[in-house]
């Protein structure tokens, strides 16, 4: 499997990274994190470059790494800067270097070119941090199967009947269709359930208990974010963003990194309009969800177990994953615009190489042989 590399990725929770050196492999390749002392992420290639030893297993000093081997000393940029008893440091002993910013209480890195990162790709809710909003955050979660499985689950509001009935679904969510819209890259599953009551938990966390409009709004972000907008309100009430701030609101953020082409790092966490200064209120919401999320990542498992068992039979494709077959046809078309934009870049240094190498002609005007 190919991974969409010049894009941000959610690696740990703020919180969860210090000044200690901390381990984690991102789409395959092995890093070490931790923080410099000013409190700036950073991310290295877990790998030193003389003997391979992986740097974390070595030390921190002030703002570098130290290598448990030989004590070669890498800064935050992973150049070298110290190797014991040999003052000359060789141009090439570096490793890696991947750009890494906190953002929305994640630290994320840059996966491809660092000199395409650009912060402004980073994802933005309006709602984190705005005035009325409060914000409550699940735990990491290591799931054992492919990012895409669980992107796929993002994008199907279908199976909240089936998989989460004691919290987010009820039965007769099941029979109501969906619609899949598309802007760009973002991929949107829409469901409105009309003069229903509530989901249990709105219902618990609200107290609302009469007959309501809800929404669900699924929004995959590729490759790594997926935001659903989900609520309820009165019976009749409109379907703008004004109508649906009004009403009880929230976003289930889902932040997805793949760790390899079977196991992914999941982090997700909670923005919502009602009671929000109720610690009450975000603990239960936090368990509730905790509980939903694990029925979703036991599903998952056991779909990817399935697959490993029987590899070259294909799924039967429905109505319903409308949604998530565009959501992977946008990653696919990601990753072969990374492949065709490096095979161009290959192409024209190869010609490039070719014309510096080329003989001159000769005072007589003859082209030398080739």
């Amino acid at each position: 499997m190919s991974f969409v590399r010049n894009a941000w990725y959610p690696a740990f929770w703020s919180h969860d990274l210090g000044r200690a050196l901390q381990r984690r492999t991102m789409l395959g390749e092995k890093l070490v994190f931790y923080r410099t002392e000013a409190g700036a992420p950073v991310a290295l290639e877990d790998r030193c470059c003389h003997k391979f030893l992986p740097l974390s297993m070595g030390t921190l000093k002030g703002d570098a790494v130290v290598c448990g081997y030989h004590g070669m000393t890498y800064d935050p940029t992973g150049a070298c800067i110290r190797i014991p008893g040999q003052p000359n440091i060789p141009a090439q002993a570096r490793v890696r270097s991947y750009p890494a910013v906190d953002h929305l209480g994640l630290v994320w890195i840059w996966a491809g070119d660092a000199a395409a990162a650009d912060e402004r790709k980073l994802f933005r809710l309006p709602a984190y941090d705005a005035p009325g909003w409060t914000t409550n955050r699940g735990p990491y979660t290591y799931v054992r199967t492919q990012y895409q499985n669980i992107t796929d689950n993002l994008l199907d509001p279908m199976h909240v009947s089936f998989v989460h009935l004691s919290t987010l679904g009820s039965p007769e969510m099941a029979d109501i269709p969906v619609e899949t819209e598309q802007d760009g890259d973002r991929v949107t599953v829409i469901r409105w359930t009309l003069d229903r009551p509530p989901v249990p938990i709105i219902r618990k966390l609200t107290g609302l208990d009469t007959h309501c409009d809800r929404w669900q709004y699924y929004n995959y972000y590729p490759p790594a974010v997926a935001i659903t907008d989900f609520g309820s309100g009165p019976v009749g009430m409109g379907h703008g963003e004004a109508d649906r701030d009004g009403a009880y609101r929230a976003y289930s953020c889902h932040f997805i990194a793949p760790e390899t082409e079977k196991t992914s790092h999941y982090h997700w966490m909670q923005v919502r309009n009602f009671a929000p200064a109720d610690a009450e209120v975000s603990r239960t919401m936090t368990d509730q969800l905790i509980h939903a999320f694990g029925e979703d990542v036991a599903v998952l498992e056991a779909i990817q177990a399935a697959e490993d068992e029987k590899p070259a039979r294909p799924p039967v494709k429905l109505v319903i994953d409308n949604g998530p077959q565009r959501g992977r046809r946008v990653v696919e078309r990601m990753i072969r615009a990374e492949q065709d934009a490096a095979q161009g870049a290959a192409s024209g240094r190869s010609a490039q190489a070719r014309f510096d190498n080329k003989p001159a002609r000769s005072s007589g005007g003859s082209q030398a042989a080739e």
